[in-house]
């Protein structure tokens, strides 16, 4: 088989990613169900199998944006959503197109060059 697509799908899974901030804490060892709102798909992966199939991993990364609901029997935990500056926003934006380029460059050399690209133009 030439390439990773050519093999048959197995499975699609989901890796969740990142932090929020919660409002209060947890309890070890307790279930929880969730509700995710502003997450955005990152990535995804082919990972081939032992038995000549492949699984496909999809990335969802939770931001300081991100709104989550954490629910048990009794309550509803909710994050502490952040605003975010416009600046927060911009480098947040900047650095998610980093991790989608596959640049060379490492994630702070990408941002001065991208608000350098931005001041320039402006």
């Amino acid at each position: 088989m030439n390439n990773m697509s050519d093999l048959k799908l197995n499975e699609n899974q989901l890796k969740i990613s990142g932090r929020c901030n919660i409002l209060s804490g947890l309890t070890l060892g307790k279930n929880y169900d969730l509700t995710i709102g502003d997450v955005e798909c990152r990535k995804s992966e082919d990972i081939p199998n032992d038995d000549g199939t492949r699984n496909v991993i999809y990335t969802l990364k939770l931001s300081p944006l991100s709104e989550v609901n954490i629910i048990d029997e009794k309550e509803i935990i909710q994050t502490k959503k952040k605003k975010g500056s416009q600046s927060q926003v911009l480098r947040m934006k900047i650095e998610e197109r980093w991790e989608q380029s596959g640049s060379n460059l490492d994630r702070e050399d990408f941002y001065i060059k991208e608000m350098t690209r931005i001041i320039t133009n402006y």
